[in-house]
């Protein structure tokens, strides 16, 4: 349930990279069902934010859990592990 509830939490919250750049706004997050563990956050990219390189999959992008550095107003993720 605490997965349940951080999901809730995060899930309108906006994406910068760690140097500043404005990624998008969360759409959703994966999580193994079993353990509960985060997965991806799966992301509505903004306009300005230049999708080359990633995998564009229904109008978003998906970067591992693991390069989110830090949760405040914004998500902020590790720029070296977006792709």
């Amino acid at each position: 349930m605490q997965s349940e509830q951080f999901v809730h939490n995060i899930r309108r919250k906006r994406v910068m990279s760690t140097d500043g750049k404005i990624i998008g706004q969360i759409k959703n997050i994966t999580f193994d069902a079993a353990t509960g563990q985060l997965l991806r956050l799966v992301i509505r990219p903004d306009a300005s934010f230049d999708t080359t390189g990633f995998r564009v999959e229904n109008e978003a992008i998906t970067i591992p859990f693991e390069a989110v550095k830090d949760i405040t107003d914004f998500i902020v993720v590790d720029r070296y592990m977006l792709h």
